[in-house]
């Protein structure tokens, strides 16, 4: 694919490239556990992801213990499971991960494109899974939740991303599964693109009105043409 309304196109990766949602349940509740705390169920654990890990345990803390995700958790006991999390998601990031279908297609049909992936997890997780599933060759910029020193929905990485392309925002289009994606890049300047397969759903979607919304990767061409 040699044109394209746009110059560059960032994605998210969880959720919108691999499907990771099993391994990050599994690493969640083998950390309950591990603390004496109850499991959630994996559409707990899909609500919970999106801001990086910490927010994540500590939603999941809350919901064990409290039945309520937004509840305060104390501070020594919310950076125990931090660390321990990272270290069973070290262990289980790859079990059952894998790219949605079409995704390595679509990629290497737009590879002409100046292409970035932007995610909230931290990112010696996110060059691990690009890496195995040999993904990387395809992204000239990578950058996870603590590769700068804000976060989606802040749009400062997609800006980022933007200056080092030397591409204008309005030019870029930044497709990911989650309303922190359509925020981020509303806020960048850029063309939005949500994809409903992925952690989040259809309707939670809509409310923050993407420019476009597809149910395959492989829809992405169709936009791009």
């Amino acid at each position: 694919m040699t044109k394209s309304k746009f110059q560059a196109i960032l994605f998210d990766l969880d959720g919108t490239l691999v499907d990771s949602s099993r391994d990050i349940a599994t690493s969640i509740n083998l950390t309950l556990k591990h603390l004496g705390y109850d499991p959630i169920t994996l559409n707990q654990s899909n609500s919970f992801v999106g801001d990086g890990i910490r927010m994540l345990v500590k939603r999941a803390l809350g919901k064990s213990i409290y039945n309520n995700e937004n509840h305060t958790i104390e501070h020594d006991l919310l950076s125990e499971a931090d660390k321990i999390y990272r270290k069973y998601y070290a262990q289980h990031v790859l079990d059952t991960t894998l790219p949605y279908p079409g995704v390595v297609d679509t990629l290497n049909r737009i590879a002409g494109l100046q292409l970035a992936v932007i995610s909230n997890k931290a990112v010696v997780y996110v060059n691990e899974i690009m890496h195995h599933f040999k993904l990387d060759k395809y992204f000239k910029l990578i950058l996870g939740g603590d590769s700068a020193e804000l976060k989606k929905p802040d749009p400062y990485p997609l800006s980022y991303i933007a200056q080092q392309f030397n591409i204008d925002p309005q030019q870029c289009l930044m497709v990911g599964d989650s309303e922190k994606d359509i925020i981020a890049g509303k806020a960048a300047g850029m063309i939005t693109c949500a994809v409903t397969y992925g952690m989040r759903s259809e309707k939670s979607l809509i409310k923050q009105q993407p420019d476009y919304i597809f149910s395959s990767f492989s829809e992405l061409t169709s936009l791009l043409a």
